[in-house]
């Protein structure tokens, strides 16, 4: 058993119990749910299910069967999520808003669990889904009544990017690995669905898409900025893309990704040097709780960045007084002196 995930299998139950054991696993895990097995009466499957953040993430490899969400339970337990699947092996058909979509292995939809449901299952399946709070969805416009029991590919373009998160947020999860983006997870799916969709419309460019992954890869540096570890290597696969896309992506701006990640650190620690809450901490505490590893580094990018030491810059901000601004002087003059002594 893995230790981030709860897991039901039948693989020692005996075949007359099997389907209710299932069944009440899903329940309880999932929300209720009418299962059968298409009338066999051997039932095989296995289901693992974790929690990363706000994202519940579960795998699923079961013999032939067929799950509704009906009225009444939805009155029972009206869990708000929309549930994203990506067929890894085997077909499944879906059905909801008078619509039904058959997924091949390499494809990808979503269905809202507000409304009723039909998941069929006509032979051995293997699936990854992700539950995910229907308001992540809702506040980038998106039409969800629209949206679900389409066809979107995994295996190439935007939907790729989609479907491998989707795969590889689960792997990392079960191997105990840090999940891809797992402090916004929500809000990065949501994205990849929303760039999937504007492609499926085909009313975004290029441009518009490169601009929309832009947009996340920023959000996702601001997120773990204070993270030492925080690389280019993490950022991609982060976001589903190689590091040579992300070059890409900060073509044409006044950065490169690597010096707006050092810039975006050095404004937040203008941020504190200037904050009377952080007088009591010192500037190496403070440099290094927001992603420096490296006093000189830290130091000379400062420099560069502002003109002075982060020294002189705080006691500058530290208020607008004859005699801060007298105190900042003299620190001037100290350093001004032992750099040219050092050259």
């Amino acid at each position: 058993m893995h230790n981030n995930l709860a897991v039901v299998s039948t693989a020692d139950i005996a075949p007359r119990d099997r389907l209710g054991l299932w069944g009440d696993f899903v329940c309880r895990h999932i929300g209720p749910l009418q299962a059968d097995t298409f009338g066999d009466a051997q039932f095989e499957g296995r289901l693992e299910l974790g929690q990363a953040r706000d994202v519940s993430l579960a795998r699923i490899v079961a013999s032939r069967h067929r799950v509704q969400r009906t009225p009444q339970g939805i009155r029972k337990d009206n869990r708000n999520y929309v549930k994203l699947v990506a067929q890894v092996e085997g077909a499944g058909c879906f059905e909801q808003n008078g619509r039904k979509v058959v997924l091949a292995p390499g494809e990808w939809s979503l269905y809202d669990t507000t409304k009723p449901y039909t998941v069929s299952n006509p032979e051995r399946i293997d699936q990854i889904i992700m539950l995910l709070p229907r308001e992540t969805l809702a506040r980038l416009g998106l039409d969800l009544d629209d949206l679900v029991v389409r066809r979107f590919s995994g295996r190439s373009g935007v939907g790729r990017l989609t479907y491998d998160l989707l795969v590889s947020a689960f792997e990392s999860l079960r191997d105990g690995a840090t999940t891809p983006g797992e402090d916004d997870l929500a809000e990065m799916i949501a994205s990849h669905v929303e760039l999937a969709v504007l492609d499926r419309a085909g009313t975004s460019t290029d441009a518009s898409l490169r601009e929309l992954t832009r947009d996340r890869v920023k959000r996702f540096v601001d997120i773990n900025l204070d993270n030492p570890h925080l690389t280019l290597d993490r950022v991609a696969a982060a976001i589903g893309c190689s590091k040579r896309y992300l070059h890409k992506l900060f073509d044409g701006e006044d950065d490169t990704l690597n010096a707006y990640i050092w810039q975006r650190r050095l404004d937040r620690i203008r941020q504190d040097l200037a904050d009377p809450a952080f007088t009591g901490r010192s500037i190496t505490e403070i440099a290094f709780g927001r992603g420096f590893s490296s006093s000189t580094h830290f130091s000379r990018s400062f420099r560069e960045s502002c003109g002075v030491s982060p020294r002189v810059y705080r006691l500058l901000m530290q208020g607008t007084s004859l005699f801060w601004h007298r105190a900042a002087r003299r620190q001037w003059a100290k350093e001004a002196r032992l750099l040219g002594a050092a050259e």
